[in-house]
C-alpha cells in the first residue's frame, strides 16, 4: 500500500509518499494557508506539491491508497469543507481527509495515541487528544483570540522594542541596530516610512525573529524578556488544553513543533518548561524528531503501533524528513 501525507502552512507546503518499502517521494513548495493566499491559490499549490512528489516517486495519484492533508487555516468545519470541496476534483479516486496542521504535528511527534503539541512557527497552535480520544484545539487564530508565542508575535515584539529603544521611550536594546541592518534601513524614520507605506512586505519581516535569539544569547535583557514571555504563554496554553482534556494527572508527551523551538538562546524553552512544571510535572516534553508531514502520512497509513514504529525508523534515515518545521 502507498500513502500520501501533506503538511501545508503559512510559509511552505510539503508532501511525502510512503509505502512498506520506504520513502518513495518528497516535495516542498510555497505557502498554502488559504486564509493568507486564498482558496484557489492554496489548492493549486497543494496539487503542484503533490504532483512533484508523485513524479519523484515515479507513480500516479490513483496508485495512492489514502491521503491525509494537515493544513494551516483548517480551523473550523467551514474551513475544512471549503478545502475538501476545492480538492475533491483532484482526489476523485483516492480517499483523503483534511485536518488542521497541528494534528499531523502531534502524530509525528509522539508514538502514543494521546498527547499535546505546542506549535510555534510563523503562527502558533496547541492541539491535544486525551486517552479517551477526545480532541481539542486551543488557539491558532491570533493574538485577539488569546494566542501568543508565534513568529509573528516575536517579530512584532522585536520591532516594538527596537522603535522604543531608538526613540528613547524604553530601555536600550541590541535589537535597535540589528533591525536596521537586517532590513537595510539607515534610521528609524526611514524604517517607519517603509513599514507605513508597505514598502517592506509583511512576510519579509519574519527574518527579524532570529535576531531576538541572537540578542538574548548576547545577554540583552529586552530580548531575554521577550523570549521568556513567549515561553510562558505557550506553556499556559498547553496547561489550559491539558486541564480541559483532564490530562493533568497523567503522564503524556508534550510535543514541540515549529521553527521557534530551534532558536539558539534557551530562554523561551526554559520558561516553557518552568511553566509546565508548576501545574503538570508529569508532562514529558519532547522536540519532535520528524516533520509534521510524516505525521500526515502515518495518519493516512492507519498503521498499528509496530508498523508505525517501523515507518518512523525509515523516515528518521532521511534528512528531508527530520526536524520540527
Amino acid at each position: 500500500m502507498i500513502w500520501l501525507g501533506v503538511d501545508g502552512g503559512t510559509s511552505k507546503t510539503e508532501a511525502v509518499i510512503l509505502s512498506d518499502a520506504g520513502i518513495l517521494g518528497f516535495s516542498r513548495g510555497d505557502a498554502s494557508n488559504h486564509q493568507g493566499v486564498g482558496l484557489d491559490q492554496a489548492v493549486q499549490t497543494i496539487i503542484a506539491v503533490i504532483e512533484s512528489a508523485l513524479a519523484d516517486a515515479g507513480i500516479k495519484l490513483d496508485q495512492v491508497s489514502r491521503a491525509v492533508l494537515g493544513l494551516a487555516g483548517a480551523d473550523f468545519p467551514e474551513d475544512i469543507d471549503q478545502l475538501q470541496s476545492g480538492l475533491a476534483p483532484y482526489f476523485q479516486r483516492v480517499p483523503y481527509a483534511v485536518v488542521n496542521d497541528a494534528e499531523v504535528a502531534l502524530a509525528a511527534g509522539t508514538e502514543n495515541s494521546y498527547g499535546i503539541v505546542a506549535v510555534a512557527g510563523t503562527g502558533t497552535n496547541v492541539f491535544g487528544r486525551n486517552v479517551e480520544g477526545r480532541a481539542l484545539h486551543v488557539g491558532g487564530l491570533g493574538y485577539e483570540y488569546g494566542d501568543y508565542g508565534s513568529g509573528i508575535d516575536l517579530v512584532r515584539e522585536v520591532l516594538h522594542s527596537a522603535f522604543r529603544s531608538a526613540e528613547m521611550r524604553g530601555p536600550k536594546t541590541q535589537l535597535e541596530p540589528m533591525v536596521l541592518s537586517t532590513l537595510g534601513q539607515p534610521d528609524y524614520s526611514s524604517l517607519s516610512r517603509a513599514l507605513y507605506f508597505h514598502q517592506i512586505p509583511p512576510l519579509v519581516l519574519i527574518v527579524l525573529a532570529p535576531l531576538c535569539f541572537q540578542a538574548a544569547q548576547n545577554g540583552d535583557g529586552v530580548a531575554i524578556t521577550i523570549l521568556q514571555n513567549l515561553g510562558q504563554a505557550l506553556g499556559e496554553s498547553v496547561i489550559g488544553c491539558a486541564r480541559r482534556l483532564e490530562m493533568l494527572d497523567i503522564d503524556a508527551d508534550v510535543v514541540l513543533a515549529g521553527s521557534l523551538w530551534l532558536g539558539r538562546a534557551p530562554h523561551m524553552h526554559d520558561r516553557f518548561r518552568e511553566t509546565l512544571s508548576t501545574s503538570w510535572p508529569q508532562a514529558r516534553i519532547r522536540v519532535t524528531e520528524l516533520k509534521p508531514v510524516v505525521g500526515a502520512a502515518l495518519m493516512a497509513s492507519q498503521a498499528g503501533p509496530v508498523h508505525a514504529q517501523r515507518i518512523r525508523e525509515i523516515c528518521r534515515t532521511d534528512p528531508r524528513l527530520k526536524g520540527i518545521e
